[in-house]
């Protein structure tokens, strides 16, 4: 299953691009509220990924690689959770009106049973990339 978000962020696609690869940058909104994120990336094709969540229940760790960079337009990342879940997350940033960017995050491969969880996560991520752009 995908799971698929869009958003209009008020800020250009260079400045959108720069915090998903900016470890403080991406701590601050990769985790859905209320949790909290540590960050450890080398953003280059091939460079890992490692984001250490945790929430009040529970916590996980997502590891990964990058997969593709393309600077401001996109980029996509490996995302393998200790549940195995083993997918694709594809982030697109595409110029929108004035100074903004209309992001469309797709993950791809998630078993049915994980979809929605998945879906409502990455919408609660935009909303905090929203918020940290303002």
């Amino acid at each position: 299953m995908t799971a698929r978000v869009q958003r209009v962020l008020p800020a250009p696609p260079d400045v959108v691009y720069d915090h998903w690869i900016s470890e403080e940058a991406l701590a601050g909104f990769i985790c859905p509220a209320p949790g909290q994120a540590e960050v450890a990336i080398d953003p280059r094709p091939g460079g890992a990924l490692r984001i250490a969540m945790t929430f009040p229940e529970w916590s996980s760790v997502i590891e990964g690689e990058y997969l593709q960079l393309d600077r401001p337009h996109a980029l996509s990342f490996s995302w393998r959770t200790p549940r195995g879940v083993d997918s694709v997350v594809s982030v697109a940033l595409e110029p929108h009106g004035e100074g903004e960017t209309l992001m469309t995050i797709t993950h791809t491969r998630l078993p049915a049973d994980t979809h929605g969880d998945y879906q409502s996560g990455w919408e609660s991520v935009a909303e905090q990339l929203v918020g940290r752009l303002r």
